[in-house]
Parts: C-alpha cells; structure tokens; sequence
C-alpha cells in the first residue's frame, strides 16, 4: 500500500488514514498503523490540542487496534500510543486511561498487550519539574490518580485491582513502578501508602511466581524514595518481626533481605537511620551458627540446600549494598561483617566439608601443578544442582566493596585488610569456579591498588632506620584511580628521578617495617606461590588477571620480585608468544565487566607485565631470563595486529636499558648478541612503510635510546660504527618524514641529551639535523616546536658534537630562533635563549646581529617569567665576556631604558655592565649620576638603582658604590625609587655583607618609617645568603631580634615571615627551635608570623634543613592547627597544604592525625555568624568563611599528594556538604567532584543523589529584579560550572551506572529525574558547555600531538 504523507500534515490527513485501520487484510492495517506512527512523529506539538473530536477518534481507533488478531498490527498500535499520548489534547488522558485500564482482549492471547500499551502511555505523559507549574502535567497526574491507580489497585469495596493477587503476572507491576518513576514526586501520601502496601501484600504472596516478587521489590525500593518518614518506619518495623520470626521460610526471609538491600541503595541516608536494627538480623543469616548447622545436615546424608545458598546470596548482596550505601553507619559492625564474607568466601559443601587448616597447609606445600586439577575444566565444578559458588562470588563482591569504601585512611593503614583479609584471599585463588576466582583477584589487586596510591611510602618519623629493605622511592607520584588498570597505575606513579629515563639501575627501596607497605611485603610470596599456578594454567580470565595483579605488586612496590622470577618469568613469555593462545579463542568477561579477556588482551598485558619488570628491577637479576626475554620479544614485534607489536617495540626500548651501561656496566658484552636482535627488529620496523604509525614512532624512540646508550667507554663497542652510522641516517631520514617527524624529534633529543663525549657525531649529520630542527621552529604544531628546540638545545650543548657546527649553520639556526624570540612564546625562549647563549662563546660576532639585540631589546620590554630572564642572563653575560656587549648595551639604553621593568631592565643591564668589562661603553659611575642627578624622574633613578644594586651582587667585595647611596633615596612615601632603592641595597649588599650590612642593621635601630624598607633590603640579602651559601652568622642574632621587632606593623608581617623563614633555612639548628618557640607564644602576632615563617620554609629543598625540619613539622603543624585563632588557623591549613605539597614525606607518617583538623574546619560554625544592620537592611557576615574556604582548597591539593590518606566516606561528606555552601566553596567542590570522577568512580556513584540535590538547588536560584550585573554573572558562573560538572558525571559515569543498575533496580532516582530536568530545561546552555569542552579539547589534543 503506497502512501504520500505531507511533510506538515493536519488532522484530515489522520481522518483519512484512521478508515484504513478497520481493513480487512492486516497487512494494509499494519501500513495504516505505520503512517500514522509517522504522522504523530512529524507533526507539530499543537496537531490535535485544539482537536477533540479527531483526538477521540484517533484514541478509539488506536485502543481497538490493541485487539487485532494479528500480533504485529498489535504491536504497531503499542507504538503509536506514546507519540499519540505526546499529540491528543490533555482532556482525553482520563478517558483514554479507563480505556486501556478495562480494554478485555477478545481476539488475542497475549495478556501483556493490555500493560504494555499503559506503560507506554504513562512514560509518554508530560512529567512534572520541579518548581514548575503544568496544565498538561496536572491532567497527566489527574488520568494517573483518578483512573490508573485505582485500577491498579482495585476500590475499597468493589471489585479487586489489576494488582490482585490472583494475577501471576508482573507486568502491572512493571506499570507502577513507571507510575512512580515518572509521577512519583506528585503522587499523594495516601496514595503512596496504598501503592506499597498492595505492593508489599503482592510479594509476600505465597502463590506469585520468582518473576512477580523480583519486580515488586524494585517497585518497593523505587517508592522508598517517596514514603513519609513514619511509613517507611513501620515497613522497616514490619521487615524487622518478619525477619525475626521463628517459622520464617526461606523464601520470605531472601525476600525481606533483598528489600532492604535494594532500599539501601535507592534511600541510603533515610535508611543508615535503622541500620542499628537491620544489621544485626542480615549479620545473623551469615552467622557461624547458621553454617554450621547447614554443614551437619549436609554431613548426615543431607543435600546441599538450594534456599540456603539462595538465602545467603541474597543476605551477602544486601551487605554489600549496606557497605557501599551507609558506610558510615556499617563501622560497628566492621568485625562481624569481615567475617561473614570470609565465612562465606570458603563456603563449599560439595568440594570439601572440612576446612581443616592442616589440610590447607598441605595443599599449599604442594608446588606441583596437575593439568587435570579442577581449576583447569572450563565449566568448573560440574554440578548443575551446586549454586555454593554465587554464594562465593557476592561474598568476594561484598569484600570488594569493603576494600573499596574503608581502605584509605580506614582499615588500610589500621592493618585490619592485610591481616584478615588479604590472606584469605590469597588462599582463594585456587577456588575451582572462574566466576567466582575472577572477584578474589579483583579484590586482590584492588587491596594492592589502594596500598599504592599514597605519594610517598609510610616512613617512620622516630625510628628513621627501621626499615626492611626493598625498592626507591619517588619523590613526588601522582594519585590513579584504583578501578584503574595496572598499567594505568604504573603511568600514573613512575619514578621522577633518573630511573625514569633508565639511566640509573634501580636499587632496592626501603619500606616501612609496619604499615601497609610491609604488609604487602610480607604477603608477598604467598601471593606469588598461588599466582604461579595460575599462571601455568589454560584459562585466558584468569591469567589475565593473575598477569594484572603482579604488574600491580610491581608497581606499588616498585619492583621486589626479583626473588621470585624462577617461578613467574616462564609463563609470562610463554603468554606473550602467539603460539602458547593460538588454540584457545574462548573470551569471558572479566571480574568487575570492565573488560573482555582474549588471547590478544593476554599478550599484551603480559607484554606491560614483562616492560613494568624490566624497569623495575636491576639488571643483575634480569640476566638470567634475558636470552629468552629477547627471543619473545622478537617473536612478536612482527605481530600483525599492530598493539601487541606496539608494546614489544617499547618492552624491547626496556630491555636495551636494562642490558647497557650505566645499568649494566660490567656485563654489557655478555648480552652485545641481544642487543644485536633488537638492533635488528627495531630498524625493520621503522624501515616497515606497512606497518602502523604507532608502531614506527616506538621503534623511533627505541632506535633512539639504543644510541644513546652505546655512548662512552663502556658501551660504544656494543654497536659497530656502521650500523651506528646507518642508524643515525634512519633518524634524519624519518626527521624529514611528516608522519613520523616528531617521534624522530624526541629521538634525537634522547640520542644528543644522553650520548657521552668519547662517540663524536659526524659533522655533517649534526649540521643537517640542526638544519631540520630550525626548520621546525616555524610550524603551527606545537608540540613538535617545543619538541624541536628542546632536541636542538642538547644537541648544540651536546659534548658529542663540541666544535661541529660551521657558521653558516648557526646563522640558520640564530635566523630560525629570533621569530623564536619576536612571539614571546615562554615555552621555547629558556631553551632557544640557551642555544643562543651557548653559539655566543664559540661564534659570537655571527650570534650578536643588530637583528638579534633588536629581538631581546624588544624582550626585556615584556614581562619576562622567571625561567626565562635566568637564560636571557646566560646570554648577555656571554655576550659580554666574548666582547659583544657594546652593541647590546647600546640597544639596552636606547631602545628599552624606562620602557620595560626596571628590575627586570636592571639585572639585564647589570649583568651585562659587569660581564663587559670596560668594553661596555659605558661605566657604572655613569648610573650612580643618574641616580644623583634624576631625582624627580622616578623611572629613570629606578633604573639606574637596579642597575647599581645588580652590579654590586656580582662584583662582591670589588663593588665601589657605599650603601649610602642607597638609602639617600629612602622616603616615607614607599614610592619606585624608595623601594627600587631597597631591593638595590639588599643586593648590592649580598655581594659584600661586611660593609653593607652592618649599616643597614644600624638603620633597623632607628626609630622611623624607613623600617619597611629595610625588611625589604634584608629579604634580599637572606635569599641571595640562602643561594649563595654566604656566612651572616655574625649578624644572624641582632637580624632576628628586629625582624620579631617590627612584626607590629601591619605592612611589615608578610616580610618579616618570609625574613624569619630564610632565617630558619640558613641556620636550622639555631633557629627552627626559636621558631617552635614561637608557635607557643602568648602574642597572636608572633604565633601568625610564625606560621607564616614556616609556610615559607617549606618550597625550599635542602636536605640539611630536612634533616632538622623532620622530627618538628609534624608537632609545629598541630600546634599551628589546634590555635585559638581564626586567622592563625588560616595560615596552618595553607603550611599543612604546602607540607603535603614540597615535603610528603615528613608528614605522611602521620597525616591521618592532621586530616581531622582539616575536616573540622569545613564545617559550618553558627557562633562565627552575625547579623549586621546597613540602614533599613540586615546582612548576615560569616567570619569563618575565609577559614572554611581555605580548608577546601587545602582538601582540593591534598587530592594530589595524600589522597590515599583521606578516608573517601568523609571527605565526601564533607564535599556534598560545600555543595550547598557560598560561591567560591561550591566551585571547589565543583572541582574536587571533577576529580573524583576519575579517583573514586564508584563511591562518586553511590553520592549521585545528594550531588544531584545540591546542583538543582544552584540552577533553580533565582535572582531578585534588583541584582546587580557583578551577582548575574557570579550566578551564571555557578550555573556554568555545575552544568559542567553535571557533563563529566554523565558521560564518564554512564557505563558505571549501567552496569550498577541505576535507576531500574529503584537507584539513583534523583539522579535520574535531575539528568532529565537538566537535558530539558538546560538544554541550550549545555550545548554550549559541550562546544566549550569540545574546544578546550581539541586545543589540549592538539598541544600534545
């Protein structure tokens, strides 16, 4: 049946078709019902509002249509209802409603037709906003209370409800629970009630099937959320005596417990309220005595009961939703919770009633490994009537969870998961059911996670020498989130010292002899000995994650197995090799469903286990398994799918650095034939213009680190000169290639960083590479700039190309940096500045061009950042020593002058003024008059002080100029000259502290408003002191004494803190005990600047200071926290911060002592809340919110550096909490939210609703008419953040939500609604917050490629 439909139809275009719909041939009915379908879906929203009759009749004629003969004409009328219900006018929802509600089906069979076209209606009714006041919904809400309900239901005394429990079928209920998904917020308490308790009655009927009950428990978690207080609490009274009496069935009692599992997700806050009641009856069906009663009937001749494993499944289930949802409430039960699941995780009747321990003693003495053992049948135990093993596997879930919300800050560092959990694990992995093995490990590696996530391992703070011995610590690791992967982790943690880059061996690090470190140490070979025979076993799952837990040991332990290769470095090349996975093509989905685990999976996560190995251990112990390592990897680097041959070419960059020097200086010769293999594959794979992109950029790097460690006395004969040579053409040649340009790049930067002077590179190839390399400098990509200069820098400064460059290669290259140079960009100037610096003392007149002292003339006019005035300083005092000077000094005067920063100008012309002798042109006398004769022009004094001031630090004690000079332009005003004045003589005197010095001491006695001034003079002098190692120890205690002196003054504070902290740097032992002092004094002024003092202190690495700082941060640091004063405390949270940031490893010892202050800060005090009066207004001042606001900060850093130290259960309380603070704390939480999305995905899942809570509140504030344009652009801030943050929780959470049910087991219902609101109300402001994300993306993309 052909058929042309407007594109704008109107109601006589639906006249037309509904006549088809009573044809007698279904198949012209079916076309009818699709047009129509059609129809409703292209038409405007207003199609048949206004059009009752053709409304009516179109409802009459759908509604027939669901008693069609044929099934497909019916299941295209169930379509149609939705879109049509979107259309008729509101009027018709009631009749329409009763229609379906009393539709009997005479011409079908199928009883669902009836509920399935009420459910399509009630999702396709307008939903009730919040806030927001509907017409349509209120009609929608009338059809669903007048006409549904009480269908549903049934009228108190007329006839039962479709609810009757006569009615086997849960597709009713399947229509109330959408009922209450969409219209649960309107629905009447009354109604409400009566919903549940037919609902509750539905379940406990004896006669309804498994299908009725599951569906009725997620309606009754889905109402839980709607329930009046005092009617969830007589249902929670009721499940109570259910639960506790004594002729409960089997049936009846799972029923109740997975109720209340369910209602602990969907309601945990209302719910954690009865936990005191609920968890000891859920405790008591996992209680010893339960089991041991069911074993003795099993040992009697009994079968093993079904209800029971069933009744336990259930009971563990809801411990875990218990666990995850009230964590906070579940703490007293921690003990009997533990050991319910490891009651249960051993539980297997039908394997092996007794659980003697002597026989598991004996088992584990057995190291042989019998392929025929169970644990290699694919199906596991084969018993169809054995469901002990789903017992197992919530029982191993419900430790996982436990692990996962009680371990940072918890049950980790109190010992608890090591010593009780943990071994009971490891003894599991034997378990004979894949399901259930694959959740041990998971639980495993994700104990061994959370061990490792800390920044810096537990070190004990009074007994610094009681350690057992093992690997390095990094300084500094940056936290990854424990669901992630081993590798992801071992990414997220490398080392930041030269074992990075493989230059250093490792050595073994210390760990702490108690904490969880050592405990994973000592559980270490048990672990292994289990992870071996899995290793030898069939099952790709589980060797997958036998091969990802060890690269999790290795990561967190940073090595430590070396003992053990024997047993684990065979199966682990055996894994890599094609041959050992060819026959087994069976998947299964591992433990947690993140991923699917194939034999190409396998590979290559046995190819990260064996490169995290080979980095983190020393080559002597690699030397035994390294010929077959190397003959593994060179199987495999031609593997056609190209990441498995990916991560052999960067497995084999490892092994290159494990078997040259400086690794492996005595026995590199032994291995010359590997090196040789790897040579091989490395340049047939960069030679390979088949194989994929990624796989030649690997290789490029390889070949890269290849060269640079075949440099040197030790390792130049492991590699002949001409395969060096070929080499070397092969990095030119892919340096002009554009598809592998920046690889190249990065290659040659490692080959020029890293080679040692004995190999000298060929001139010519030095020329043609810096050729290429300046040619870089002027394309768009970014990264491949940064890369570029980066590589030219080493290789200019490189001893291996010492004397090699002619000039016309260094006018190419000074040609290509002064563009360089002209875009003041921060990111190439250091390094370019260095290369320029460094040509300067070889070819000085082809560097110092009229071209280029225009360039750093019009530099220096600029704001130069730190970095980059250091290299600039190189320059012209290589320009000025190479005779050079003039010509600059010229262009300095002329072009800049006054123009730029007079410090900046300053340091720039002093340098150059010392560095150029008398061939400057022009004299330091010539600045002292300037000085004396410029009084009224502040600019050019300014100048010219700083000039002097810079002079005198680098002529030292030769420097002429007296320090009167100096403070003659000291004034009361604080204006440039005087303070330009200031910082000149504090760095005049740095350069000769015996003249100077003494008189500026003399001038701190006087009485005056000089006294600022001269704070400013001595803060110079302390840091150039504190850099230069210049002995004041003569002047140190008098220095003291005024600095504590003039700490009165309100400007003077901030100075003398930072004064008192060069103080205590320079001379810890003298003065970090004043300092403690002074933490304890009466003055809330001197306790401020001590604080401050110490904050100061922190950023500086010296380890003497350390050494003295180590046994008092942590004291001072409580001190500091626990002062009566407000603002006292304010400085405390930022030096705690700043310790966590610069010194971890003083602190971390013992940071969960600190976390609390930090905690308690966050928390909302009333008694700093008062009400001022402004004319006719009242305005509440909070004066806490400068402390609450700094307490978050210090929570958003701690993230970084110590997040493994704070407990998550209340660091997210206190979050959820700032949520619904003022602006600026909400936008931290916004942030520290971002973060946990990836940190913690699981538990920011189970905080959805209280997010969601708190986010609507922001979006709904309305502002008054009379805000101001500074309050409706703070608003529409907050409102941009929390749409933005509202994205990430979406996207990145959306498979998690998924896999945790959502909100289709009745979870997360706030969420939901709030997702919905939000995509429909806030729809044209997310899209723009998609582009703005979009955007930043692509520019992060395209900065890094």
């Amino acid at each position: 049946m052909a058929s042309t439909i407007p594109t704008n139809p109107s109601p006589q275009t639906l006249n037309i078709l509904l006549q088809k719909i009573g044809d007698p041939d279904p198949d012209f009915r079916f076309m009818a019902l699709n047009d129509i379908l059609t129809v409703f879906n292209i038409a405007r929203t207003d199609f048949l509002t206004h059009d009752y009759n053709t409304s009516a009749r179109t409802v009459d004629a759908i509604v027939k249509a669901l008693d069609d003969t044929n099934g497909e004409v019916q299941g295209q009328a169930i379509k149609c209802i939705g879109p049509m219900v979107q259309k008729i006018t509101d009027q018709l929802y009631i009749p329409m409603m009763e229609k379906l509600a009393t539709l009997k089906l005479k011409n079908s069979q199928d009883t669902s037709i009836p509920s399935l076209a009420m459910r399509a209606m009630v999702a396709a009714l307008p939903r009730p906003v919040p806030g927001v006041s509907n017409s349509q919904v209120l009609e929608a809400y009338s059809a669903i209370s007048k006409a549904l309900i009480p269908r549903l239901i049934g009228r108190s005394g007329s006839t039962p409800g479709l609810l009757a429990t006569e009615n086997e079928s849960s597709d009713y209920v399947d229509v109330l629970i959408e009922v209450v998904k969409s219209f649960g917020p309107m629905l009447q308490i009354y109604e409400i009630e009566v919903i549940h308790n037919s609902i509750v009655t539905l379940m406990e009927n004896e006669k309804g099937n498994s299908v009725l009950k599951k569906r009725a428990v997620v309606a009754i978690s889905m109402l839980a959320h709607y329930l009046a207080d005092d009617h969830l609490a007589q249902f929670i009274k009721r499940a109570i005596h259910v639960l506790n009496h004594p002729s409960l069935t089997g049936v009846t009692r799972r029923l109740y417990i997975t109720v209340l599992g369910s209602m602990a997700r969907s309601v945990p806050q209302r719910l954690g309220k009865h936990l005191p009641e609920l968890a000891p009856i859920l405790l008591r069906a996992l209680s010893e005595e339960e089991l041991e009663a069911q074993l003795e009937e099993i040992s009697e001749g009994g079968e093993a009961s079904l209800e029971f494993s069933e009744v336990r499944e259930a009971a563990l289930v809801a411990l875990e939703a218990f666990l995850a949802s009230c964590p906070n409430q579940m703490r007293p039960y921690t003990d009997e919770s533990i050991e319910a699941c490891l009651r249960y995780l051993r539980f297997d009747p039908n394997y092996a009633l007794d659980d003697d321990e002597d026989m598991e003693d004996e088992e584990e003495e057995d190291d042989g490994f019998d392929d025929d053992d169970e644990i290699e049948a694919d199906g596991g135990f084969d018993d169809d009537d054995d469901a002990s093993w789903k017992t197992r596997r919530c029982a191993a879930k419900a430790l996982h969870t436990l692990i996962s919300t009680r371990s940072s800050g918890d049950l980790l560092d109190s010992g608890v998961l090591y010593t009780k959990v943990a071994p009971a694990l490891v003894k599991r992995f034997d378990e004979r059911e894949e399901n259930v093995r694959l959740e041990v490990l998971s639980a495993m590696a994700l104990l061994i996670r959370k061990t490792g996530e800390g920044v810096i391992p537990e070190f004990s703070l009074e007994s610094p020498s009681e350690f057992v011995h093992q690997q390095p610590p990094s300084r500094k690791r940056r936290r990854q989130s424990s669901a992630g992967g081993a590798s992801a982790l071992a990414n997220m943690i490398a080392p930041a010292s030269l074992a990075g880059t493989g230059l250093a061996s490792p050595t073994l690090e210390k760990v702490p002899a108690t904490g969880p470190r050592a405990d994973l140490a000592a559980l270490t070979p048990s672990i292994i000995k289990s992870l071996a025979k899995l290793l030898k076993g069939k099952l790709i799952p589980t060797k997958q994650a036998s091969i990802n837990l060890l690269d999790d040991i290795i990561t967190v332990q940073r090595g430590g197995l070396g003992q053990y290769f024997d047993q684990i470095f065979g199966p682990i090349i055996e894994a890599i090799k094609p041959s050992s996975v060819a026959s087994t093509s069976a998947s299964l989905t591992s433990a947690g469903g993140s991923a699917s685990a194939t034999a190409t999976t396998l590979r290559i996560a046995a190819l990260r286990l064996t490169s995290d190995i080979v980095k983190n251990h020393s080559s002597a112990v690699l030397q035994p398994h390294l010929p077959s390592l190397v003959t593994g990897l060179v199987s495999v680097a031609h593997d056609r799918f190209y990441k498995i041959s990916s991560e052999a070419i960067q497995t084999a960059e490892e092994v290159v650095k494990a078997i040259t020097p400086p690794r492996s200086r005595l026995t590199a010769q032994k291995f010359k034939g590997e090196l040789q293999k790897l040579y091989d594959v490395i340049i047939d794979r960069i030679r390979d213009n088949d194989a994929d992109a990624e796989v030649r950029q690997k290789a490029i790097h390889a070949l890269g680190t290849l060269l640079a460690r075949t440099t040197g006395n030790e390792g130049s004969g492991l590699l002949s000169e001409d395969k060096r040579k070929a080499a070397l053409g092969f990095l030119l040649e892919r340096l002009r290639n554009e598809t592998t340009r920046i690889a190249a790049v990065r290659a040659i930067d490692t080959v020029a960083a890293y080679s040692l002077g004995s190999i000298q590179l060929e001139p010519e190839w030095i020329r043609q590479v810096a050729h290429e390399l300046a040619a870089q400098l002027r394309k768009a990509n970014r990264a491949l700039r940064g890369s570029s200069i980066v590589a030219l820098k080493h290789l200019i400064l490189s001893p291996s190309t010492k004397g090699t460059l002619d000039p016309d290669s260094a006018q190419a290259i000074v040609n290509a940096l002064i563009p360089v140079i002209t875009s003041n960009d921060a990111q190439l100037l250091a390094p370019g500045l260095l290369i320029l610096a460094h040509l300067t003392q070889e070819m000085p007149q082809v560097v110092i061009t009229p071209q280029l002292v225009t360039v750093i003339c019009g530099l220096v006019k600029t704001t130069v950042p730190g970095t980059v005035l250091d290299s600039l300083l190189i320059l012209v005092t290589n320009a000025g020593q190479a005779g050079q000077g003039k010509s600059l000094m010229q262009g300095l005067l002329r072009d800049v002058g006054v123009a730029g920063d007079p410090s900046v100008v300053g340091k720039v012309i002093g340098t150059l003024l010392v560095a150029s002798g008398d061939s400057a042109g022009v004299q330091l006398d010539n600045f002292v008059s300037e000085v004396k004769n410029n009084t009224q022009d502040q600019a050019r004094a300014s100048l010219a002080l700083a000039v002097i001031g810079e002079a005198g630090l680098r002529l030292g004690a030769s420097f002429p100029v007296p320090p009167e000079l100096f403070l003659n332009q000291f004034s009361n005003e604080y204006d440039k000259v005087s303070l330009a004045a200031a910082v000149a003589l504090g760095r005049a005197g740095a350069g000769n502290v015996s003249v100077y010095l003494p008189v500026i001491l003399q001038a701190m006695g006087k009485k005056g408003n000089t006294q600022y001034l001269l704070l400013q003079s001595i803060k110079e002098i302390l840091q150039q002191a504190a850099l230069s190692s210049t002995d004041i120890s003569r002047y140190s205690g008098t220095i003291w004494d005024h600095i504590l002196a003039l700490t009165d003054a309100e400007d003077n504070k901030a100075v003398c803190a930072e004064c008192a902290g060069r103080m205590v740097i320079i001379d810890p032992k003298t003065y970090m005990p004043k300092l403690e002092a002074l933490l304890k004094d009466k003055s809330p002024v001197l306790r401020a600047t001590a604080v401050q003092a110490l904050r100061y202190t922190l950023p500086d690495d010296n380890e003497a200071f350390d050494a003295v700082l180590r046994s008092s941060l942590f004291d001072m640091l409580k001190t500091v926290l626990e002062d009566p004063e407000l603002e006292i405390r304010r400085h405390a949270l930022s030096t705690l911060n700043s310790a966590a940031h610069n010194k971890p490893e003083l602190i971390m010892g013992r940071f969960n002592q600190l976390i609390p202050y930090v905690m308690k800060e966050t928390v909302i005090n009333p008694d700093l809340i008062r009400e001022v009066t402004l004319g006719p207004y009242k305005h509440k001042i909070d004066d806490g919110l400068e402390v609450r606001k700094v307490a978050y900060e210090t929570l958003y850093a701690l993230m970084e550096t110590a997040f493994s130290r704070i407990s998550i259960i209340d660091l997210y309380d206190r979050i959820i909490a700032g949520l619904s603070d003022e602006h600026d704390i909400r936008a931290l939480c916004n942030l520290i939210v971002s973060k946990l999305v990836y940190l913690d995905s699981a538990e920011t899942i189970r905080r959805l609703d209280p997010i969601a809570a708190a986010f609507r509140a922001t979006l709904s504030t309305k502002l008054k008419n009379t805000a101001v344009k500074q309050e409706i652009e703070k608003q529409a801030e907050a409102n941009r953040a929390v749409l933005r943050v509202t994205l990430l929780l979406g996207d990145k959470l959306k498979s998690e939500l998924a896999t945790a049910g959502g909100a289709a087991t009745g979870g997360h219902e706030v969420w939901t609604s709030y997702w919905d609101w939000v995509n429909k109300d806030f729809n044209e402001q997310l899209k723009a917050v998609r582009e703005e994300i979009k955007s930043l993306s692509w520019n992060t993309i395209s900065a890094s490629s």
